[in-house]
């Protein structure tokens, strides 16, 4: 299994125990709609991207920022949630099962907790929105579409 680690070109600190690289994420997400297809299940995913904003203070610190967000998530996520790193900004949750009502309250909840920590002393905002299956996209294509567009401020 790849993972992001401190050892590996793409690791950046303790919450990347569980966050695989991107074509082993895409891996396990295409099997979960396959899954999903056949048994009828849900599944949303919450792609949390980070943006650097012009604040004044001479720049972004992406690195401390991506950090923090990576912790966050894995403290925050459950332990059967499949994290991926989609870039150098952007990560995403795959939590199994979940239809548009259950991945909107873990966004919710996600987003009430980033309140909580201020990314913009760092230079940064933090968004997170939301993917489902069968809703947003019927097979693993369509969701990486609605997956790959940066979602604009």
């Amino acid at each position: 299994m790849k993972v992001l680690d401190g050892k590996t070109k793409g690791g950046r600190g303790s919450g990347f125990s569980r966050i695989l690289d991107k074509d082993f994420f895409l891996y396990l997400l295409d099997l979960e709609v396959k899954r999903g297809r056949r048994y009828q299940n849900f599944l949303s995913l919450l792609v949390v991207d980070m943006v650097a904003i012009n604040d004044g203070n001479g720049g972004a610190d992406l690195q401390a920022s991506y950090e923090m967000l990576s912790t966050l998530l894995k403290e925050e996520m459950r332990e059967t949630d499949i994290f991926g790193a989609l870039g150098e900004k952007r990560l995403v949750v795959l939590p199994p099962y979940a239809d548009v009502i259950a991945g909107g309250q873990a966004k919710s909840r996600f987003e009430s907790l980033l309140e909580h920590y201020d990314f913009k002393s760092k230079g940064c905002a933090v968004m997170v929105h939301q993917v489902s299956f069968p809703t947003n996209g019927t097979d693993t294509a369509e969701l990486m579409k609605k997956l790959i567009v940066p979602v604009p401020m």
